[in-house]
């Protein structure tokens, strides 16, 4: 069990509003823009834990004793897995020369040789 303030501090991830979504399909559309999506399938096993958390080992699963894991990385299910995801995410677009949208911070673009690529997470 992780406790507040001990184990993490924020859960909270903002995630694409569908208006967000549609409105990267109608300027899409309307510039004859490509659409495709990205599935971050194991995005939280890429992200460091910004506090120490311990677990038991899981069921099935015995290297004898009592002994508990350090995690090394988030899994998904912890209190705080989405929020440092998120975080991660944000730094990972800086860093590549996004632009956030002023009117939902989920929404980014960039120009690469003369052409708008448009993103929302």
């Amino acid at each position: 069990m992780q406790i507040l303030g001990e184990d993490y501090n924020e859960t909270y991830a903002s995630i694409a509003r569908l208006k967000s979504v549609r409105l990267v399909c109608v300027i899409a559309a309307s510039l004859g823009l490509r659409l495709w999506q990205v599935d971050f399938v194991s995005a939280f096993l890429n992200n460091e834990n910004t506090f120490k958390i311990y677990m038991e080992q899981p069921l099935g699963f015995d290297e004898g004793g009592d002994k508990v894991w350090l995690l090394l990385k988030i899994l998904y299910g912890t209190m705080q897995g989405a929020h440092d995801w998120a975080i991660t995410l944000d730094r990972t677009y800086t860093k590549h020369g996004y632009y956030t949208s002023k009117a939902n911070s989920q929404v980014r673009s960039k120009i690469v040789n003369g052409e708008l690529i448009l993103t929302t997470t």
